[in-house]
């Protein structure tokens, strides 16, 4: 009997998002001094976005790198006199499972500047603009338009399909030990 799936429940994000009116759950952050303290990825009506929240103004720079043969490519923002404000912020952010043209985003520090990298799966083109953000911090805001590519099919779904816990897909057969044995022998007879 196949069980039919529930419909996933909304969630409530508590996490931070761009705008000045928007509560800031995070600690408290360095008054002196330009650090990055969130980096974030959002779904938009109009497509996907990435932001990076910084205790003040930031001068940036946008590289876009070269197009490989597959259409992927990276995407850097250089955060200048930047310091990543803490580790969880040097996480890597997988959107691969999104219709984005963005795969990822990982922050790293490079010298006195931090370097967030934003892996595409296809071209597209950022366009950015800073906002101000809650408690006297600022937003760089890189928007980018829908994606064409569906998203990524998850390792736990290929693995539900190849068991038939998905709908719509059998499960491999499984061969008993004497079936797979009596299979590789020729069959005897009398003559």
């Amino acid at each position: 009997m196949q069980q039919t799936p529930t419909p996933a429940t909304p969630q409530k994000y508590d996490g931070v998002v761009p705008g000045s009116s928007a509560k800031n759950p995070l600690p408290a952050v360095p008054k002196v001094g330009s650090y990055l303290v969130w980096t974030g990825f959002q779904m938009t009506p109009t497509g996907s976005r990435v932001f990076l929240q910084t205790t003040q103004t930031v001068p940036f720079s946008v590289d876009e790198g070269r197009v490989s043969k597959s259409g992927k490519s990276t995407l850097s923002v250089r955060l200048e006199g930047c310091r990543i404000y803490m580790a969880n912020n040097r996480r890597k952010i997988d959107t691969r499972y999104f219709a984005s043209p963005v795969a990822g985003v990982s922050a790293r520090q490079k010298g006195r500047n931090v370097e967030v990298r934003i892996a595409m799966r296809e071209v597209a083109s950022a366009v950015p603009h800073s906002e101000a953000g809650p408690d006297g911090t600022q937003f760089l805001v890189l928007d980018f338009p829908p994606g064409k590519a569906a998203p990524e099919p998850s390792p736990l779904e290929d693995m539900a399909k190849a068991s038939g816990l998905v709908e719509g897909t059998e499960p491999p057969l499984a061969e008993s030990p004497e079936s797979s044995s009596s299979a590789k022998k020729p069959a005897k007879t009398k003559r």
